[in-house]
């Protein structure tokens, strides 16, 4: 009894700093602004959750929870080489665990974008300040394409978390010398965000041309930078390990992933600047632009001398720049999510622009303009980014419902061992649990012909043949293919109430068809 009561002190000591610390954090406005926009954020994200959950994968998400399903059940499939293993990986182990669909997307979508807010939130703060920093949060809390994207099963929002991670650890470890753990995990997340995504390595790339311009050679002297890499590379290892065996070839994954050279500059990739923040950041972007001249005056200082007065602007405007020539001279293809990275230059250079507006008018005409002028912007803003997130989300719900069906129908009639032709080859294989064949030989990176095709079907007995409007870029042939064959059509869907226009049709491939082929190709070679 004596010792408990002399522990008691300390105790209730502990329990007393505790609660001070956490009333002081409560009293600071920021924390309670930034609470507040993660309140924002989950009621939005949940809204359209809610809505999405049960939403068709399209091909890419597809290929992901089939590789998953591959590995959890057996289910056949052919992984593509392209695809990096962690995302599909950790789908893997959380059916294992027993998630279903649902609960991936909550642990794979909607965690990683709410936990991007909170670094993000914690990365900016650190750069620039607590006001900057919420803006900025806030920006990212409404940003359309990261709403979207979360509501898919896709590898944006992990990948944009572990890039995000990548650059916090960089800023706290070596700029800010916070500790050598955190220099330690710049690679690590890196890696994970390569895994995730290929072009996550990006963030690597930004931190080292970060290095070259602002550091000169110095950082290879420090040790911990190169333990960083260490951890890095033997993150990456397994994977390679893994390429090697499967694949033949420890780099296959270069295979899906090559320069551009001989299309034209992607150029169009400059409006990606107007869509990230749309109408309303857009302006104070280009004001938050003006921020940025103060670091140009002085680059001939921050290049010839140490100074770390403008770092975080020259890492900001690197981030910018650098995303865009890569896909611009490089890649010269893409999508606009591909260049998700640089919405952290873009969002942050766009709160600059804004607290430039407000410290002006707080300055010139008074606070209390200045804090209505800054919500109407911020509301205004959120109302553009909104607008375009809600009508495609809902806009493209709906879309590749009918390859859902015709592949949930092809599983009820049909057994396990069947197999079906499908350009959709990794939503037919997801939804019906059928090995899915396409009119594309990987071996030779060619369409098959239609003879060829008539060789592969006599060898491997599909069931069923599916043509459909979902997957333009099969040869033309596939379409007519199933009618000169006579094969039996059994179900249809159509864009029309008078079922006049087909979009996608079910064929019953007949077992004579297999018959005559085998008599065909004996006849020939008689002759």
């Amino acid at each position: 009894m004596e010792s408990l009561e002399k522990e008691n002190p300390e105790i209730n000591d502990k329990l007393e700093k505790r609660k001070e610390r956490i009333i002081k954090w409560f009293k600071d406005k920021n924390n309670i602004v930034f609470i507040l926009i993660l309140l924002l954020s989950l009621v939005v994200i949940f809204y359209y959750f809610n809505i999405t959950k049960h939403q068709t994968l399209w091909y890419d998400e597809a290929e992901y929870m089939s590789t998953a399903n591959y590995w959890a059940f057996g289910i056949p499939y052919q992984i593509h080489q392209e695809r990096p293993p962690l995302f599909p990986f950790l789908a893997f182990l959380l059916l294992k665990l027993g998630f279903n669909e649902v609960g991936i997307r909550i642990l794979l979508e909607l965690v990683p974008f709410f936990l991007c807010l909170i670094f993000f939130y914690f990365l900016v703060s650190k750069m620039y300040s607590k006001k900057i920093a919420l803006i900025a949060t806030f920006i990212l809390s409404v940003s359309w394409i990261h709403i979207f994207y979360t509501m898919r099963l896709m590898t944006d929002s992990i990948g944009f978390l572990f890039g995000i991670l990548s650059i916090y650890c960089f800023w706290e470890g070596y700029i800010n010398n916070k500790g050598k753990i955190y220099i330690w995990l710049i690679g690590f997340f890196v890696s994970l965000s390569f895994l995730v995504r290929l072009t996550g390595v990006l963030y690597g790339v930004l931190i080292l041309l970060f290095l070259l311009v602002t550091d000169k050679f110095r950082f290879l002297k420090n040790k911990n930078m190169w333990i960083s890499l260490l951890i890095s590379l033997l993150t990456i290892l397994p994977y390679l390990i893994w390429s090697h065996y499967y694949y033949g070839n420890a780099f296959a994954f270069r295979a899906g992933y090559g320069g551009g050279a001989g299309s034209a500059l992607g150029w169009w990739m400059l409006t990606l600047l107007y869509d990230y923040p749309e109408l309303v950041f857009f302006i104070f972007f280009l004001v938050g632009v003006l921020t940025l001249l103060p670091m140009f005056l002085s680059l001939d200082i921050i290049l010839t001398k140490e100074n770390k007065k403008y770092l975080s602007d020259i890492f900001i405007l690197l981030n910018i720049l650098f995303t865009l020539a890569f896909f611009i001279y490089f890649l010269r293809q893409g999508e606009n999510r591909w260049l998700m990275m640089m919405s952290i230059g873009i969002f942050v250079i766009s709160a600059k622009g804004i607290v430039l507006a407000y410290d002006f008018i707080n300055k010139h005409i008074g606070k209390i303009l200045a804090v209505i002028a800054l919500l109407l912007i911020l509301f205004s803003g959120a109302y553009y980014q909104l607008n375009h997130a809600d009508q495609i989300i809902k806009g493209k719900i709906n879309t590749y419902d009918q390859v859902r069906e015709a592949a949930l129908w092809m599983k009820q009639n049909s057994d396990p061992k069947d197999i079906i032709v499908s350009a959709s080859e990794p939503q037919n294989t997801y939804y019906s649990e059928r090995k899915t064949l396409t009119h594309y030989n990987s071996s030779g990176h060619v369409y098959f012909t239609p003879e060829q095709f008539d060789g592969i079907i006599k060898e491997l007995k599909p069931k069923y043949y599916v043509t459909s409007v979902f997957e333009p870029s099969i040869p033309q042939w596939t379409y007519s293919y199933p009618d000169e064959r006579k094969f039996i059509p059994v179900q249809a869907w159509f864009s029309d109430p008078d079922k006049k226009q087909p979009i996608l049709v079910i064929y019953e491939i007949p077992s004579d068809f297999i018959l005559n082929q085998s008599s065909i190709k004996n006849k020939s070679s008689n002759n």
